[in-house]
């Protein structure tokens, strides 16, 4: 009898411990899991701070630019117009985009014009900022001289220069830049050497802040000149890269959080497995009083005891190893998405921008303009809807094809006719190119779905374009062969290092030498997926600075020629 009872004894205590080890356990894993929760989530954090950031930093040449390209800048400023460069440049720039300090200088680099905190200052003073105003002045004043060098053909176009540094001022980060007043259109000239220079200064410490944490949705977000502050710190750069202070806010923890609100059920929880472990503990030993020959019944249960741990810690092995699996595929869909919607917001924002200052200055000049000024500023809102509505085609395409919701509807129709379709709605968008055609080989008719195969060459010709900006001619040649229609379109654009190409028709994926150009990386994989629909192929080729060749298969029977022959 007191064998049997030292047994469930045993049996009783080996149970509790198991029960504490299995919370314990539990309780670590969970915490695990958080901590790598609270990770991601702090990267990004980081992410959309450094974004915001850089958006910040950029918006500040971009803002300058809509009120020193302007004719009316122009002849007022020569003018002096004093209360309109307060109210159209002054007053404008503080209000609307938050700059800080404005200064404008005459063509004898001579200050007649500064603004600082909103206030027009009457005594015209630099206080601690006229080191960097006056570098960046000389920096956009060398850029002009250089243009007035008539045999200097590497002279940039008026409208194309500026300058622009991120330093500190009495410790205070800030972003200088500089542009000179140049005319919107050709009705109104400007001295070479006599152009006024407008120098813009915008801090970070301040208002930049603020729409950074409404960017990036973090409210304790704020500016320091130290990374011992905060857990979660980003550093704010200089042109020259030495680092100007940090960015610093209290991350965000979803993961403590979440084991903050559930460890009272937990505990609750553990409590309530203990009692019915010593419950189950005390009859097991009411029971034993009644077997005698418990020694090998005891043998029996402790050996499947343990073999029932054993299966339960080999299944809590498989799920860790799932749950990892999980979260690693979570992780590259997340990086994806938001690789995916930084580019788009970029490639909304942009045509919006267009949109937004052409319609302030029709608002601002509408009754001194004159109707080609109208209609030049009408068709570049047309030309950004244009090119916001394309945008949407494409994310809306690319999302039928990947849930199988496309049905192709082949018909006969003329590829060369299709071609020169599309080359002249290029021509009519951006007339600074060439489309040089050789589809003479092509054959009457093939059978292909249009809508489709219109998309796919007008990508090709769109990617043509906006990457060969300094080569204006694109040549597109055409073959037969074995019953497939093979058209190849050629720039002389900037070209792609080789290890790119393989991977140049995934989703989202973006060549390295296509930095600052905008584009969301969705028009190729669309390409790829059209051409493979129709049963045909497509190929690059291409050389780092001297262009691009792209080489299109189509069978010339339709959709469903080549896949049979494959198949044969």
């Amino acid at each position: 009898m007191q064998q049997n009872i030292r047994i469930t004894s045993h049996v009783t205590i080996v149970l509790t411990l198991l029960t504490a080890l299995t919370a314990i356990l539990l309780a670590g894993f969970m915490w695990l899991a958080s901590t790598k929760v609270d990770d991601i989530a702090l990267t990004r954090q980081k992410g959309y701070v450094e974004q915001g950031l850089d958006e910040q930093v950029k918006a500040v040449q971009h803002e300058l630019e809509s009120v020193t390209t302007w004719n009316d800048a122009v002849l007022l400023v020569a003018k002096g117009a004093h209360q309109w460069i307060v109210d159209n440049i002054g007053t404008w720039m503080h209000t609307y985009f938050s700059h800080d300090r404005t200064y404008i200088f005459d063509g004898r680099n001579e200050l007649v014009f500064a603004m600082r905190d909103g206030q027009d200052i009457s005594a015209l003073t630099f206080l601690n900022d006229e080191m960097p105003v006056a570098a960046l002045r000389e920096d956009v004043r060398s850029l002009l001289q250089k243009r007035i060098v008539s045999s200097d053909s590497a002279a940039p176009a008026i409208g194309e220069i500026f300058a622009e540094q991120i330093l500190a001022i009495s410790g205070r980060p800030a972003v200088v830049a500089a542009r000179p007043i140049v005319p919107s259109t050709d009705e109104v000239t400007v001295d070479p050497g006599k152009e006024f220079i407008t120098v813009a200064v915008k801090f970070l410490d301040a208002g930049a802040v603020q729409k950074i944490a409404r960017y990036a949705r973090i409210e304790t977000l704020h500016f320091t000149l130290s990374s011992a502050e905060s857990t979660a710190v980003i550093p704010v750069m200089a042109t020259d890269g030495s680092t100007l202070g940090y960015m610093a806010w209290q991350p965000i923890r979803p993961g403590l959080m979440l084991i903050e609100q559930i460890a009272p059920a937990g505990i609750a929880g553990i409590v309530v497995a203990l009692g019915v472990v010593i419950f189950l503990g005390r009859g097991l030993r009411k029971t034993s009083t009644d077997l005698s020959e418990s020694r090998l019944a005891l043998m029996r249960h402790r050996y499947e005891l343990e073999e029932s741990v054993r299966l339960r810690t080999a299944e809590i092995e498989r799920q860790r190893a799932e749950l990892d699996r999980l979260l690693a595929q979570e992780r590259q869909v997340n990086a994806l998405q938001r690789q995916f919607v930084t580019m788009a917001s970029h490639e909304f924002r942009t045509p919006l921008a267009i949109i937004d200052a052409a319609a302030q200055r029709l608002s601002r000049t509408k009754t001194t303009q004159k109707p080609e000024y109208v209609e030049e500023k009408s068709a570049q809102i047309r030309s950004a809807v244009l090119r916001m509505v394309d945008l949407m085609e494409s994310i809306l395409s690319a999302g039928r094809l990947e849930t199988g919701k496309t049905t192709l509807r082949p018909e006969r129709l003329s590829l060369a006719e299709l071609i020169e379709t599309c080359c002249n709605r290029q021509t009519d968008i951006r007339k600074s190119h060439t489309f040089h055609r050789d589809l003479s080989h092509l054959p009457q008719t093939i059978v292909a779905d249009r809508a489709t195969i219109e998309q796919v060459f007008t990508n090709l010709l769109s990617n043509a374009v906006k990457y060969a900006p300094r080569a204006p001619d694109i040549h597109i040649r055409a073959w037969t062969k074995n019953g497939m229609s093979y058209v190849s379109i050629q720039d002389a654009g900037i070209g792609m290092d080789a290890e790119d190409l393989p991977k140049l028709f995934q989703p989202y994926y973006r060549a390295r030498s296509a930095t600052g150009i905008a584009g969301t990386g969705i028009g190729l994989n669309l390409v790829k997926q059209i051409v493979d629909l129709h049963g045909g192929s497509i190929s690059v080729e291409s050389v780092l600075g001297r262009g691009t060749t792209f080489t299109v298969a189509l069978p010339n029977k339709g959709p469903l020629a080549n896949l049979i022959k494959r198949a044969a």
